[in-house]
């Protein structure tokens, strides 16, 4: 439709119908208005696969890597091609807006949604999310949310906390991936404003999306909410924050027609116009203005389904063996050559061997197709390749913050749909007829977006009652584990095993809003059937305590419930001393350790860089028998703490890499991929390095606030200012071969022209990533530009340009109304491999007069 055509469309629209298009329908689509051929447009959550309008227990979907992963490839080309990837994913679940790309800096390792972002450097991250955007929006069917804007850097406190933040570091570092990805010329759909504080104000009424995002930047379509995170009824709309999700609307809906109604402000009913005609031009592009009644109203009730191509399939692959970073290979251990196994011994150990995860916890996590392991991986590759060499394996160590959940073959499978048969209550007792009745396969039930309807329109407590028989494989004294976010109790046979039904400790479950997890253990035998019961309730809240400054919030309301189960294991000493003994006569040894989707999350943030369990203890064993066969790999989205580096020769960083993480694994340590990933954050040795320890205050916050004041001093920039050696620099990476370099710079039309010719002078083909930082001599150097090879032969060689303007050396002058500012002088361009590369090309540059920009 043409701009008046919308604008016709609008004032056809009650007023009633007006505000009804600022909040969402549901958890994930907005509200149709059928009689004018108004559909619904859905949402679901990236960044790493379309997983579509059910939080856990819905269609399968291609779970992708974590974007700290896609980061690490350092490849814009393959963020385009995953961008285009998931726009045929969301397409499969009917969905027109992928919440994604997530565009915060990683700005502390201890992130709980580090996973989620680019990296800790505003220019890789900008640069990156330009090309993830684009390729999403290419086809036109589906457009890209960039979040969570701004400075939403920690999980504590999220949705209150105040980030204190100096205007330079705002610019310079926090706003600019944001101002990168609007201002190009792919901006995105939407953008989503963050739950915390910025200066004192809440984001989705902050005066950043004016001022900033609209006035400066140009920024035309929609604003959205984060999920709980639209604060107030008139101050969100007048900062033009369009869209309040989820709905039924909380703060909007009656609550902004009463406040129209007491015309408390005059330019609020015209600030309801620009936001209803934002959303029907999002509409508009979606193709859902013009439909019948009929089919504005089959908007809501669109299939999902999960068909995912083989070619995309083997991108995902593809693009997982391209984010592994190779760390060290001191003694050239790798690449394994699988004809040199044959007939020998493989000892594949650690928790991530058998039971790695796909990705980080919390919204983008999803229902993967199928979950390639490493152990698994081995061996099916060592099949196809005919090698017939022995693997052994041995865990090593248990790394679980909660007891695992339940997997279905444990549970009866009597129940018609499923193994857990879940039945609904309009009482807090689970009294009456149930008024639904549903099945689960999984132990999590979380029901944020899968309740019966009325749950959510009702505000009365309500309940439920969960029914399953457990069969376990062994004997012993076996643990169970119940957290809800209501009122909980589990039974065994009718007899009360954890009373968890008047909590008041809260816990990391269920994004922190569940209770701590009780634990109780019960002698149980192997092959016969336990009758498990569990009854769940909302939790009653006190007339009076919900108010507008204090509301629930919407993940706090529905009773879900998580279940764990472990039978009994062996201790640490143990397990550490089976696999000693399984690693002493074997020829290799691979070591996959690391975190997974409890430790990283959204909800809360980790406590500590160290492994969890006794991990560091198993690597110090096998390092002691070993040393010499050892290749140790880390799964993590965030650095961890590796105190035994030093005495490894070699190390992987393999990240989260999706549901091909373990086939990608052995695509790079059997040397079918030679590694090219580089990292998007540096590394620490120790976190006290990193001058977040021993200062509350700037990490993770005093009284509310958390204080920015290491200013634009933040990753690798903090390291060259402190004069302090992390254990890698932004950047770095290894491979199997070895690249020439060789540069210059030149100006060209107001800007500095950066030339790299790289040479592959190995043996192997492979490629190189070339970057290009700036400084005032002497001074912190910072990225500026980056590019990668195409695959190299060996002998071959490739021209890369990388273009530097004066306005890139600019520095935030003054407040909040301030202005860019270029000073005159001598600064340097640095060409090399990553921020501490010590054998950087350097060309010195000249700006004849400062120069100045209106923002």
């Amino acid at each position: 439709m043409s701009s008046s055509d919308l604008t016709e469309l609008l004032s056809k629209l009650t007023l009633e119908e007006k505000v009804s298009l600022l909040s969402g329908a549901d958890g994930w689509q907005t509200q149709e208005i059928s009689h004018l051929g108004i559909g619904s447009l859905k949402t679901t959550d990236g960044p790493a696969g379309a997983r579509g309008a059910l939080s856990v227990n819905g269609p399968t979907a291609a779970f992708l890597h974590s974007p700290i992963a896609q980061a690490a490839t350092w490849s814009k080309s393959s963020l385009y091609q995953i961008g285009k990837l998931l726009s045929r994913e969301a397409k499969t679940k009917s969905a027109q807006v992928l919440l994604a790309p997530t565009i915060c800096c990683a700005r502390n390792p201890l992130g709980g949604r580090n996973f989620e972002c680019l990296g800790e450097d505003p220019v890789l991250t900008g640069s990156l999310a330009r090309e993830y955007v684009k390729g999403v929006q290419e086809g036109g069917e589906v457009g890209a949310t960039v979040k969570h804007f701004v400075a939403n850097e920690q999980e504590f406190q999220r949705f209150t906390i105040n980030t204190h933040i100096s205007p330079a570091a705002l610019r310079e570092i926090y706003l600019k991936p944001f101002e990168m990805v609007v201002k190009s010329a792919h901006p995105p759909t939407c953008v989503m404003s963050a739950y915390n504080c910025v200066n004192g104000r809440h984001m989705d009424m902050s005066p950043l999306l004016q001022n900033v995002l609209r006035d400066e930047w140009g920024f035309e379509d929609l604003v959205m909410s984060d999920w709980g995170g639209t604060n107030s009824t008139v101050e969100s709309v007048l900062a033009g924050c369009d869209l309040e999700m989820p709905g039924p609307p909380e703060k909007r809906g009656k609550k902004l027609l009463e406040a129209l109604t007491e015309n408390l402000v005059p330019d609020l009913l015209k600030e309801i116009d620009k936001s209803a005609l934002r959303v029907l031009k999002l509409l508009d592009t979606f193709k859902l203005l013009g439909l019948t009644p009929e089919e504005a109203t089959q908007t809501r009730k669109q299939p999902e389904t999960s068909s995912t191509t083989s070619s995309d399939l083997q991108l995902v692959r593809s693009v997982a063996a391209e984010s592994i970073v190779l760390l060290k290979n001191d003694i050239k251990l790798l690449p394994l050559k699988p004809e040199d196994l044959q007939g020998k011994k493989i000892a594949i150990i650690g928790p991530n061997s058998k039971f790695g995860t796909p990705g980080g916890g919390g919204s983008a996590t999803m229902n993967p197709q199928y979950q390639t392991q490493p152990l698994d991986s081995l061996v099916s590759i060592l099949e196809e390749k005919s090698v017939l060499a022995e693997v052994v394996y041995e865990p090593g160590a248990l790394t679980h913050k909660w007891l695992p959940l339940v997997t279905s073959d444990r549970w009866s499978s009597d129940n018609e749909g499923g193994s857990l048969k879940i039945e609904f209550f309009a009482t807090d007792n689970c009294s009456g007829e149930a008024i639904e009745t549903q099945y689960r396969s999984s132990s999590l039930i979380d029901l944020f977006d899968s309740a019966p309807r009325s749950f959510y329109s009702d505000p009365s407590p309500h309940s439920l009652r969960i029914t399953s028989t457990l069969t376990p494989l062994t004997s012993g004294l076996h643990e169970f584990e119940l957290s809800s976010v209501g009122n909980a109790k589990l039974f065994i046979h009718d007899h009360l095993l954890i009373d968890n039904f008047n909590w008041t400790e809260t816990g990391e479950t269920f994004y922190c809003f569940g209770s701590v997890a009780k634990r109780a253990s019960l002698d149980i035998v192997a092959g016969e059937k336990y009758e498990i019961t569990i009854e769940a309730s909302s939790k009653s809240i006190p007339k009076g305590s919900v108010t507008d400054d204090d509301p629930i919030h919407v993940f706090g309301v529905q009773p879900s419930v998580r279940i764990g189960f472990m039978e009994q294991q062996k201790s640490d000493e143990e397990m550490i001393a089976d696999a000693v003994a399984a690693a002493k006569d074997a020829d290799v040894v691979v070591c996959v350790i690391g975190l997974n989707d409890e430790w990283e999350s959204e909800g809360y943030d980790r406590q500590s860089m160290s492994l969890p369990g006794s991990q560091d203890a198993l690597i110090w064993a096998l390092i002691k028998e070993s040393r010499e066969k050892l290749v140790v790999v880390n799964q993590s989205g965030s650095p961890v703490h590796m105190p035994w580096a030093d005495n490894v020769s070699t190390i992987v960083q393999a990240w989260y890499g999706g549901q091909e993480a373990g086939n990608a694994l052995w695509d790079v340590l059997f040397g079918d991929v030679n590694p090219s990933g580089r990292l998007p954050i540096s590394w620490p040795r120790e976190y006290k390095d990193l001058g977040f320890e021993g200062k509350e205050e700037r990490w993770p916050g005093k009284e509310g606030v958390v204080k920015y004041d290491e200013g634009t001093a933040m990753g690798y920039r903090w390291y060259q200012k402190e004069k302090i050696e992390p254990r890698w620099w932004l950047g770095y990476g290894l491979g199997y071969g070895h690249f020439g370099l060789v540069g210059s710079a030149a100006i060209e039309e107001d800007e500095w022209k950066v030339k790299a010719v790289v040479h592959n002078v190995g043996d192997v083909e492979g490629c190189e990533i070339v970057q290009v930082y700036s400084s005032v001599i002497d001074r912190v150097k910072e990225l500026r530009a980056f590019e990668k090879t195409e695959l190299l032969q060996p002998g071959e060689e490739q021209s890369l340009i990388m273009s530097v303007r004066p306005r890139d050396l600019a520095k935030w002058k003054g407040d909040e109304a301030g202005r860019w500012v270029t000073e005159a002088g001598k600064y340097v361009l640095w060409l090399g491999r990553h921020a501490g590369d010590e054998n950087m090309l350097e060309f010195v540059v000249t700006v004849a007069k400062t120069l100045e920009w209106k923002p």
